[in-house]
């Protein structure tokens, strides 16, 4: 039996049949292998285009020769940059990708967000400047004859009084009426800011209904946080300044040894 099985393998009919076998077999393999190398386009790539800052409305015709597509995934509001441009994207610039692979894009609000409005009415000024910084509001103010010294009696929106939750747009800007009472309209002592931060000293003045310039020395980054040294007018004990008078304050980034043993307020 073992003869005519090594028979039959030596066979010329067997040698053809296997020959034909492993040649069907390998031409198989091939097609597979070429068939994945065309549907995944193994080796085909092109680099990751720059999207940031390209316009929401051109990125059609920015991506025509570019071999990718792109979505949008997410939009935010930045009052500090252009509005409907990418900020952001994934892959980063550059990358390798596969041809036709999607890039993921995240651009600004063409229009701010609705927030409610806050209540502000009854806040002192620096209550109310606080409010309206966490809220992402603007303010201005304008001092007025009323019994309420040094508290917000009315908030404006375009020129009209604005309720409280009505929706508005994020940085806006709402026009505050502050009480003034006699004390006040007769004249106040010039306070002694020497030593306090700007930010500090910011809220003592809007309390008090004053206006204040800033001059930075060179090499100051941070003017909410630097110290003043030196101010205009000085501190008087029988001069007096009406509100809305103007305080210059000369500034440092340190805080220098003559500066004044003032304190910023609790």
């Amino acid at each position: 039996m073992l003869k005519n099985i090594w028979a039959f393998i030596k066979s010329r009919t067997f040698l053809i049949n296997l020959g034909i076998a492993l040649g069907g077999a390998f031409l198989l393999i091939w097609l597979i292998f070429g068939w994945m190398g065309m549907y995944t386009r193994h080796g085909d790539t092109v680099d990751v285009p720059d999207f940031v800052n390209q316009k929401i409305a051109g990125l059609d015709q920015f991506i025509e020769t570019k071999n990718v597509s792109y979505e949008i995934v997410d939009s935010v509001w930045d009052p500090k940059k252009a509005k409907g441009v990418v900020i952001r994207q994934e892959p980063q610039p550059g990358s390798k990708v596969k041809d036709g692979r999607k890039i993921y894009l995240y651009v600004t609000s063409t229009l701010p967000p609705k927030i409610g409005m806050p209540q502000l009415e009854n806040l002192s000024l620096r209550q109310a400047q606080y409010v309206c910084e966490s809220y992402g509001l603007k303010m201005k103010h304008k001092l007025v004859n009323n019994s309420c010294n040094g508290c917000i009696v009315e908030q404006r929106y375009n020129g009209k009084r604005i309720e409280t939750n009505t929706p508005i747009e994020k940085g806006s800007l709402i026009e505050l009426f502050v009480g003034k009472g006699e004390e006040e309209s007769s004249g106040m002592k010039i306070p002694n800011l020497v030593g306090l931060t700007v930010r500090a000293a910011r809220g003592k003045l809007m309390d008090m209904g004053l206006e204040w310039m800033i001059i930075a020395d060179d090499g100051v980054k941070d003017t909410l946080n630097a110290y003043i040294y030196e101010q205009t007018p000085a501190p008087d004990g029988d001069r007096q300044i009406v509100p809305g008078t103007i305080i210059d304050l000369r500034v440092s980034s340190t805080k220098g040894t003559d500066a004044g043993e003032a304190k910023e307020p609790e």
